[in-house]
């Protein structure tokens, strides 16, 4: 991959982790000190509550440390992105059909500034396009903001009390 190409997505002293396939990979707590990213970080719920295996059990809720350990980005040109989230992420962000036939996080993520494409391809990852090249703290930090507003959202349903 040409060192242009690179340029549209990475952030200066945040290396990818990987490359395979055109796709580079970032981690996500890599990216948590970048100032977009903290913004966003400070929109989220002061944690994520466990929403599905036992909703709002305080034992179980990620710390955005927590949350940002078990997720990651990659992308092949800085305007498809792909979002890969471990099991520890799916309990306080997956709305499967065993919870509420609504994709909270495609929602949130169609309704994104700048997003013109999203699919949820498998339970583990969502995959966005963006109208213009983003840097990967700039997709986290839209990342972040979709799970956050999906997390809301889920435990608004379930009337359970978030940290805010």
């Amino acid at each position: 991959m040409s060192w242009l190409r690179r340029s549209h997505h990475t952030v200066p002293g945040v290396p990818s982790v990987k490359s395979s396939g055109g796709w580079d990979a970032f981690r996500a707590t890599d990216l948590a000190d970048q100032a977009v990213v903290a913004e966003a970080l400070a929109r989220a719920p002061k944690t994520f509550a466990d929403l599905v295996f036992e909703p709002g059990s305080p034992e179980l809720a990620l710390s955005h440390r927590q949350l940002l350990a078990d997720i990651g980005i990659a992308t092949r040109d800085g305007s498809h992105w792909s979002l890969g989230v471990g099991d520890e992420s799916k309990a306080v962000i997956d709305t499967g059909p065993d919870v509420f036939d609504d994709d909270l996080v495609v929602e949130a993520l169609t309704a994104q500034p700048g997003v013109v494409g999203v699919s949820h391809p498998d339970r583990e990852e969502y995959e966005i396009r963006v109208a213009e090249p983003v840097r990967a703290d700039q997709a986290l930090a839209l990342f972040l903001d979709a799970i956050s507003q999906a997390h809301r959202e889920l435990a608004r349903r379930l009337r359970v009390d978030i940290a805010e």
